[in-house]
C-alpha cells in the first residue's frame, strides 16, 4: 500500500466576497452526527440558526442561499468568489464544481469545502454565527474537476472526516479518508486510502446497516465500466467494498421504507446502462439490512414506464442522471427526486423535467409520483429547447418544519445563464404554489456565461 501523506495546507488564503448580509438567529445548530441520517435528507447549516442552507456553483463563484422560517429567500444570500487570477473572468472556472458541507472543526457550525479551480486548490470556508467566512487552502490533489468530496463521521468517533477522490501524481486515482477534526490551519488527524474499487464521479453517505456510523457509496468507473460500490463505515475503519452489478452514474442513501436501515438508491441515467426493455433511464433501489445491503430482498428498478410514474420512457430522457433523497411530506419515509434533464415535452426538445417518487412501508413505488416542468402551472418560466430543467436536484429542509423542499436547477437556462427553482412542501408533499426562481442576476452576478446551478449541495 502506498504511504499517504498527512493533509497539509498551502501558505496563502483568499478572501470571501459577501453579498447580502447574513446574521445567525441563534447558537450553533450542531455538527453532522454519527446517528442515522434523518429522512429529511442532508442538512448544511452554516450559520447555526437551525435552518438548512443551500450552496450553488456559478462559474467562478459559489452562492449560498440561507434558510429561513419561510424557506429559501432571495434576500438572504452570500457570494463566495474564486481566487484572484482564476479563469472566472474568461472561460470556465472549476471553482464550485465540488461542494462538500459539514462541520470539520467541531464548533457546531457547518463548514464548506469548495473544490479546486484552474488556479487555486481546494479550500475550507468556515461556518459561524454570521455565515461563512475565511478560507483555508488544502493540499488535496484532485483527480480532475469536478473532484468528488464528502464530509461525514465515517469512523464513529464523533468527529467529522473528509473523503475525497485524489490523484496520486502518476495518472492513478485514490479515494482517501482525511480524518477529523480539522484545525483552522487545515491540518487533520491522519490520512488513509479507502479501497472502494471505483474511480468515483460522485460520493454519498448514509447508514445502511443501522450501526449509527455512515457508510460510503461511490458511483463512477470500475475499469472501463460504469459502476458503484458501498463500503461500510465503523469504529474499526471501513470494511471491504461491495460492488453493485449494474451500470449507474449517480446515487444516494436514504431509508425509503422506514425500517431503520438506509437504502441505496442508484441512478442509471444513460441509455447504455439499461437492461433489455428499459428505455430512457431508470433508478435501482438496493434495500439496507443489519449486515449491509439485503441479500434476501430483491432490488427494485423503476423507470418512466413503471406503473404510476408520469411520462413514458423515451431514448435519451436521462431519467436518473441526477437524484436526491429526503422526506417531502413528513411521513417518515424518504422520497426520491429524479432529474429527467433531456425530457422532450409537447414537441419541445430536451427541455427537461423533475419527477418525485414516494417512499412507503413497502418501499419506493410509482404510486403518488408527480412530475413538473416549466410549463407546469405555477412554475416560473417556459419550456424551451435544451433548457435541461432538472439537471441538478436537491431535497433540503430550509424552513425547519421537518419536511424537505425541492431545489432543482439547470446551467442551461437562457443559454449559459442558469437558474434554480425552489418548490415548497406541505403535509401532502411538494407543491407548485409559491415556487421561487433564483438566477445569477438575483444574487448580483453577471448572467452571461455564469452557468448558475451547474452543481448544488
Amino acid at each position: 500500500m502506498r504511504r499517504v501523506r498527512r493533509l497539509a495546507v498551502l501558505a496563502t488564503a483568499t478572501a470571501v466576497s459577501v453579498g447580502a448580509a447574513v446574521l445567525g438567529a441563534g447558537g450553533p445548530a450542531g455538527a453532522m452526527s454519527n446517528a442515522k441520517a434523518p429522512a429529511t435528507g442532508e442538512k448544511a447549516d452554516f450559520n447555526g440558526d437551525g435552518y438548512a442552507d443551500l450552496a450553488i456553483s456559478a462559474n467562478g463563484y459559489v452562492t449560498v442561499m440561507y434558510g429561513t422560517k419561510t424557506g429559501l429567500s432571495a434576500a438572504r444570500h452570500q457570494v463566495l468568489a474564486a481566487a484572484p487570477g482564476s479563469s472566472a473572468g474568461g472561460g470556465y472556472s472549476g471553482f464550485g464544481d465540488t461542494l462538500a458541507p459539514g462541520d470539520l472543526d467541531g464548533d457546531g457550525y457547518d463548514d464548506l469545502v469548495v473544490g479546486p479551480d484552474s488556479s487555486a486548490p481546494a479550500s475550507i470556508v468556515w461556518g459561524g454565527p454570521k455565515g461563512l467566512s475565511g478560507r483555508t487552502p488544502l493540499s488535496i490533489t484532485p483527480k480532475y474537476s469536478p473532484s468528488p468530496m464528502i464530509v461525514g463521521d465515517f469512523d464513529g468517533d464523533g468527529r467529522n472526516d473528509l473523503v475525497a477522490a485524489t490523484s496520486t501524481g502518476d495518472g492513478q486515482v485514490e479515494t482517501r479518508l482525511f480524518r477529523g477534526p480539522f484545525g483552522r490551519d487545515g491540518a487533520n488527524a491522519s490520512t488513509s486510502v479507502v479501497h472502494t474499487g471505483i474511480t468515483p464521479d460522485s460520493l454519498a453517505a448514509g447508514d445502511v446497516n443501522g450501526d449509527h456510523v455512515p457508510d460510503l457509496l461511490s458511483a463512477g468507473r470500475h475499469g472501463s465500466t460504469a459502476d458503484a460500490s458501498l463500503v461500510l463505515g465503523s469504529r474499526n475503519g471501513f470494511g471491504p467494498a461491495k460492488d453493485f452489478a449494474t451500470k449507474v452514474n449517480s446515487g444516494s442513501i436514504a431509508d425509503v421504507d422506514g425500517d431503520g436501515y438506509g437504502d441505496v438508491v442508484l441512478g442509471a441515467g444513460l441509455e447504455g446502462y439499461q437492461p433489455k426493455g428499459v428505455v430512457g433511464g431508470s433508478i435501482v433501489v438496493e434495500y439496507g439490512a443489519k449486515g449491509g445491503v439485503s441479500t434476501t430482498r430483491k432490488p427494485v428498478r423503476i423507470s418512466q414506464d413503471t406503473a404510476g410514474v408520469p411520462g413514458a420512457g423515451e431514448k435519451y430522457d436521462r431519467f436518473g442522471y441526477d437524484l436526491a433523497t429526503g422526506d417531502v411530506n413528513g411521513d417518515g419515509y424518504a422520497d426520491v427526486a429524479i432529474g429527467v434533464m433531456q425530457e422532450s415535452i409537447s414537441g419541445v426538445s430536451t427541455t427537461g423535467a423533475v419527477t418525485v417518487l414516494r417512499g412507503s412501508a413497502k418501499g419506493l413505488t410509482g404510486t403518488g409520483a408527480v412530475s413538473w416542468h416549466q410549463n407546469t402551472a405555477g412554475v416560473p418560466g417556459a419550456n424551451e429547447p435544451y433548457d435541461m430543467f432538472g439537471s441538478q436536484v436537491a431535497l433540503v429542509d430550509m424552513n425547519g418544519d421537518g419536511r424537505s423542499e425541492l431545489a432543482t436547477g439547470t446551467d442551461h437556462e437562457n443559454g449559459t445563464e442558469g437558474n434554480v427553482w425552489y418548490f415548497r412542501s406541505g403535509s401532502k408533499g411538494l407543491t407548485t404554489s409559491g415556487v421561487v426562481s433564483i438566477g445569477p442576476k438575483t444574487v448580483g452576478l453577471v448572467a452571461k456565461g455564469r452557468y448558475f446551478a451547474r452543481w448544488m449541495k
